[in-house]
Order: structure tokens, then C-alpha cells, then sequence
């Protein structure tokens, strides 16, 4: 009896000690991403971030994005590797100061194989932060440029 009530007195302080606040698990280590892999973000002030945006036009039109939408090219988003989805963000051309005010609904940009084509397993490109809808991209640079140099803010 005694070992019963042992065993039950045993099993509630390691219960309880999983209820405890401060007590906490060990964090399962992430698989290590080389530093030459990682997207550029330079924060300059709270909240703001520089970098290189491209954009993804109607080839991708019809298709699945991440979060499920079909995506149109015509919308104004943009995917991006580490922002939430449905995250609002206003992202600005820093070559003519033309700002345009987006939605996050996308993974990518990604790193590509000459044929243009996705290298598996995925790994966010190296250089770029965003990747904006033709629509997005067209309304703050030109589409020939391909690139463009931005900042980038949260709003909502």
C-alpha cells in the first residue's frame, strides 16, 4: 500500500513540476543554416530592413501559393522566406522613392537552377528579401530592371 501511495505522490510532483512556470524543456536543436545562406536583412532603424527585391509574374499565375491562395499577378503581395503570412508591409523603391503597401501570402524567393527552376530542398536566395507580384513590383520600378533596391516596414 505504501508503494502505491509512493508511486502516486512520485507521479503528481513530476506532474506538477511540468506546470511550473520557469521550468522549461529542452529546445530541440535546429539543423545549422550555412551563414552564406541566409537571407540579407539589414535593419537599419526599429523595424526597417534594406535589401534586393525581385519579382514573379505570369508564369506562376493559377498556381498554389504557400498559405493556399491562387495567386494572381495582378494582387498586390509578395512572398518572403521569414515574414508571416498575411503580414502588411510597405515597401519602398529607394532609387525613386515610390512606396507601395503589400500583403505577405508567399514563400520565396528561392535559389534557381539555370533552367529556373527551385534547387531542392529549398534555400532562401542569398541576395534577395523579397519577392513581389508583377502588379507590386510594377507600381514602384520598372519591370525591365528585374531588381530593385528597397526598404521595407511592417505596418499591420
Amino acid at each position: 500500500m505504501k508503494r502505491i501511495h509512493l508511486v502516486i505522490l512520485g507521479l503528481s510532483f513530476l506532474s506538477m513540476s511540468v506546470m511550473l512556470p520557469g521550468v522549461t524543456e529542452p529546445v530541440p536543436k535546429l539543423k545549422d543554416i550555412p551563414i552564406k545562406e541566409k537571407v540579407l536583412e539589414i535593419p537599419c532603424e526599429e523595424g526597417v530592413y534594406y535589401g534586393i527585391a525581385s519579382y514573379y509574374g505570369e508564369y506562376w499565375n493559377g498556381r498554389t501559393t504557400a498559405n493556399m491562395e491562387i495567386y494572381d499577378c495582378d494582387l498586390l503581395t509578395c512572398a518572403s522566406p521569414v515574414l508571416p503570412f498575411n503580414t502588411i508591409i510597405r515597401v519602398t523603391n529607394m532609387d525613386n522613392c515610390k512606396t507601395v503597401t503589400i500583403r505577405v501570402n508567399d514563400r520565396g524567393p528561392y535559389k534557381m537552377d539555370k533552367k529556373g527552376k527551385a534547387l531542392k530542398p529549398l534555400i532562401p536566395h542569398p541576395k534577395r528579401v523579397l519577392d513581389l507580384s508583377k502588379e507590386s513590383f510594377k507600381s514602384i520600378g520598372d519591370l525591365k530592371d528585374g531588381l530593385l533596391n528597397i526598404k521595407y516596414e511592417i505596418v499591420g
